[in-house]
């Protein structure tokens, strides 16, 4: 819903500082799971769109270049999504995710979104909201860390789950799954420091800067998968551990 909330940490990074009430003044929708590989294959194959990996030819895993590594592969050459369809797509750049939701506000319109709304990637402040709540919990569920309630690190899981499978303990106070692990995901928002407006320009598409990450990956630990945690990656960038999400709202 629309209406404020507590937005960053006064205890964790200087980045997350400081702590601030936002006024989100409109209501949207975000997706209740990660775009799956079922979800981005029928992109691909739709449109025929090659990603950044595909076009470099190589993408990183565990911090090494990987040759023929990309959404398909999202290891080594070898590695298949055929027995993972339900598991977030992952490497993917910030610049593949905008082409995804392009390509689905034209797919849905008119059937499955009211007219004059977009699909498009969540604000940093969106995700946040989504992920929190109100009243700026901690994690999803409230403010203790539980390795039962996520897949990351303590999880000792090692990859990527799927979606959903922490769900419903796991959820967010709106009842969204997969807020802290599984995937990092890409937000809209260029990184810029605090406080957080979105009329400063971080909103824009244009540009090269750093993108904003949030929600941590399988092999990070608690301390990422903190609902105020914020990376920030070039929008060319991707790896085995990156995926997103989408919102629909009336704001573009």
């Amino acid at each position: 819903p629309a209406g404020k909330f507590v937005m960053g940490s006064d205890k964790g990074q200087d980045n997350e500082r400081p702590q601030q009430t936002i006024e989100i003044p409109y209501t949207y929708k975000i997706a209740r799971y990660p775009v799956t590989n079922a979800d981005f294959a029928k992109f691909v194959n739709a449109t025929k769109y090659k990603t950044t990996a595909e076009e470099a030819g190589k993408s990183w895993v565990k911090g090494a270049e990987v040759k023929g590594a990309n959404w398909a592969h999202p290891s080594v050459p070898e590695s298949t999504i055929d027995q993972i369809q339900d598991h977030p797509v992952v490497q993917v750049s910030w610049r593949d995710a905008i082409a995804y939701c392009e390509w689905l506000q034209q797919n849905l319109q008119g059937s499955k979104t009211p007219e004059g709304f977009k699909v498009r990637l969540p604000t940093e402040a969106e995700w946040e909201k989504a992920a929190r709540g109100e009243y700026g919990k901690e994690y999803p569920w409230g403010d203790e860390f539980d390795k039962t309630k996520c897949n990351t690190e303590e999880s000792g899981i090692g990859t990527t789950t799927p979606v959903g499978k922490f769900s419903p303990q796991g959820d967010s106070p709106y009842g969204v799954a997969d807020m802290a692990g599984n995937v990092w995901e890409w937000c809209q928002s260029k990184y810029k420091a605090y406080p957080y407006n979105a009329n400063d320009g971080r909103e824009k598409l244009d540009g090269d800067e750093a993108r904003v990450l949030r929600g941590v990956s399988f092999d990070l630990n608690q301390w990422g998968a903190r609902g105020a945690f914020r990376l920030n990656l070039r929008p060319h960038y991707r790896n085995y551990g990156i995926g997103f999400r989408v919102v629909v709202s009336s704001i573009s």
